[in-house]
Order: C-alpha cells, then sequence, then structure tokens
C-alpha cells in the first residue's frame, strides 16, 4: 500500500521529507483525487466525523456525553510504533505560495489520540484547507509510516460537528441514575433548583430509550403526628410526578411512592438534620439497574427465609429440650411408685 498520495502531493511533501526528515521507503497512506469526504454521525449522546483511509484505518474526530473532545486512528491495520510522531500540514498543489508547516511532535507509547489545544490545532489546520500528515520513524526503514489527512470538505463538515457537540447531552446515565432534590418546610410548590434537576433527569429520559422508568421516593421529617408527616411526603411526591408528566414524561413511566418520616438519614431533633430528612430520591432504571435490584431483593429474601429457619430450627430445639427435661423430672422412686400404682386392668396411669 506505499506511496498511494496522488501525484499532486510529490512536491508538498518532498519539502516535508526535508524538513522531517523521514525515509523514502515510508509506508503512506491517503485518499485518491475522487475520493476525499469527511462522513458526519451525530446523536444525542456522541458526536463524530470521520474519514476512511483506503488500506489502514479511519481517521476520528469525537466527543461523547460527559467526555472530551478527541482525535485518534480507529480500525487502524497498522498502529504508529511507539516513539515520536510528528504532524504537518501540507498545501495543495494549487496552493504554490504556501509552504509545509510542522505542527507539533507528539509522544507515543500506545494509543495515538490528541485532546485540548492539540486538537485544536489539528482541525486548524484543516480548516484551513491544508493536509495534515503524521509521520513516524522507527528503528529501521521498515517501522516508518506516514498517514495523511485529506482536508477537502473538513471545514463544513467539521463545523455541523461543533454544532452538533453544542446540543449533545452533557451528563450520563450514572450521573442522573440517582438524584436527590430537597424542598422547604412548608412548601407549596418545587423550587428552582428542584426543577432544573428535573429537566436534566426529563431530558435525558427523553433521548435514551434505554431508560425503563424512573422511581420517586418522597420523604419527610418528623412531624407533629405520622398522620401528618405521610401527607407531607405524598404531596411533595405528588409535586414531583406531576411536574415530570407536564414536561413529557407517561404517566406510566413514573413510579411515585412516599413514606412520611420511616427512614430519616439525619437526627430529627436538630433543624439541620430535618432539613436532611425532607428528600425526594429520584432513580432511573435501566435494564442493569433492574436486574440489579432484583438480585438485591431475592439475595434479602434468602437471608430472610434463612433467618427464619433458623429461628424455626432454635425453637424447636428449645422446646424439644423442654420436653426431655419435664420427662427427666421424674424421680426413680416416683416411677417405681408409677409402676406400683398402675391400673393392670386398663392400662391407664396414675397422677403424679
Amino acid at each position: 500500500m506505499s506511496c498511494l498520495f496522488r501525484i499532486g502531493f510529490i512536491s508538498s511533501f518532498s519539502l516535508s521529507l526535508v524538513l522531517f526528515g523521514v525515509g523514502v521507503h515510508a509506508q503512506t497512506y491517503s485518499l485518491g483525487f475522487n475520493d476525499a469526504q469527511w462522513k458526519l454521525q451525530t446523536g444525542h449522546f456522541a458526536c463524530g466525523l470521520s474519514q476512511e483511509i483506503p488500506g489502514y484505518g479511519k481517521a476520528y474526530f469525537g466527543k461523547r456525553a460527559g467526555g472530551v473532545s478527541f482525535f485518534e486512528f480507529r480500525d487502524a491495520k497498522k498502529n504508529f510504533p511507539a516513539g515520536s510522531v510528528k504532524l504537518e500540514a501540507v498545501p495543495p498543489q494549487w496552493r504554490n505560495d504556501l509552504s509545509p508547516q510542522a505542527l507539533m511532535t507528539l509522544s507515543v507509547s500506545t494509543k495515538l489520540q490528541l485532546t485540548g489545544e492539540q486538537l485544536k490545532t489539528l482541525a486548524s489546520a484543516l480548516e484551513a484547507g491544508t493536509n495534515v500528515v503524521f509521520s513516524s520513524a522507527g528503528g529501521d526503514g521498515s517501522s516508518n509510516l506516514r498517514v495523511i489527512l485529506d482536508a477537502r470538505h473538513f471545514a463544513t463538515k467539521y463545523t455541523s460537528f461543533n454544532q452538533c457537540i453544542a446540543n449533545i447531552i452533557p451528563y450520563t446515565f450514572d450521573q442522573l441514575s440517582r438524584s436527590i432534590i430537597y424542598y422547604a418546610e412548608d412548601a407549596q410548590a418545587l423550587s428552582p433548583s428542584a426543577k432544573a434537576q428535573l429537566d436534566k433527569i426529563v431530558r435525558y429520559s427523553k433521548a435514551d430509550n434505554k431508560v425503563l422508568g424512573l422511581l420517586v421516593d418522597s420523604h419527610s421529617d418528623k412531624r407533629a403526628t405520622p398522620e401528618e408527616a405521610e401527607l407531607i411526603s405524598q404531596q411533595q411526591a405528588q409535586l414531583v410526578s406531576d411536574y415530570l408528566v407536564e414536561k413529557g414524561l407517561p404517566t406510566n413511566f413514573v413510579t411515585a411512592r412516599w413514606h412520611g418520616d420511616q427512614f430519616p438519614i439525619a437526627d430529627n431533633s436538630k433543624k439541620a438534620g430535618q432539613a436532611k430528612n425532607r428528600r425526594i430520591t429520584l432513580r432511573l432504571e435501566n435494564e442493569s439497574t433492574r436486574k440489579d435490584m432484583e438480585r438485591r431483593v431475592a439475595a434479602l429474601k434468602a437471608a430472610e427465609e434463612k433467618a427464619a429457619a433458623e429461628q424455626a430450627a432454635k425453637a424447636a430445639a428449645a422446646a424439644e429440650k423442654q420436653t426431655s427435661a419435664e420427662a427427666s423430672s421424674v424421680t426413680p422412686s416416683q416411677l417405681e411408685d408409677l409402676v406400683e400404682r398402675q391400673n393392670l386392668t386398663n392400662g391407664k396411669q396414675p397422677q403424679l
């Protein structure tokens, strides 16, 4: 697959060979003249921009929810060897007014990946219409490798890629799978901060079809009576579930429960503790979390059954011991007296 780049590149690349000292026997991968295209992949949780490089693999710009933007080569048939990899911006053949420009030198140990300022430098060179050459030189000439990114059509697609990033959901399932919102002592409506948190959950739930449901559990601090605490937690659960449905979640998607003051997590004798106990927990469910909950319920049930069996065994052993003790309470002289007084006619034993 060596020397796949078109003839028009030769004059520019010869300058780069002088600049970097790359051997003429370097294995080179690039696109043909009519092949250059960048493919955009968009979604709620990830964006990608890629270019297939014949015989080598794929050049890939990407960003995932909760992560940073990056560039890497994917499905590469040959990885860059450990050591230095040099990047050079090489103008196309019709830009004789421009000369190749060194961009940076990377130190590669395992996987080549660019982020941060390195990524910006690479993207800027391609946006300016200059092709970018990745060059490495191993200890022997056979390990020299050169991969060329074609800048044609990149700028327009990269603008769309950045628009996708701007709309990407910036949080993950793990970040939202368990949330807690608090309410004031006499709250009659949801606070702005509570609504903001619920809006995140609604947005994520609508976008991720792997989310199966949402559990809403409302708790109260200690009140004058358990009935009052129960009513308050019910009201708060209703406020939350009504808001979620109003924002577009299906009614059967939301399961609301209320527990009064049964499960405090802080000291109800103090104001700070009461504030912590006035809480609503929200748990997103997917297949993984449901299976985990099923395992926990099964383990709890098994533990309860084992404890009940052990308790029953202890009770049976105690009863048997009591029976044995009562039987052994008859003295030899009493037993002899019973025998002597036994009614031989009907076999009945006299009472002690």
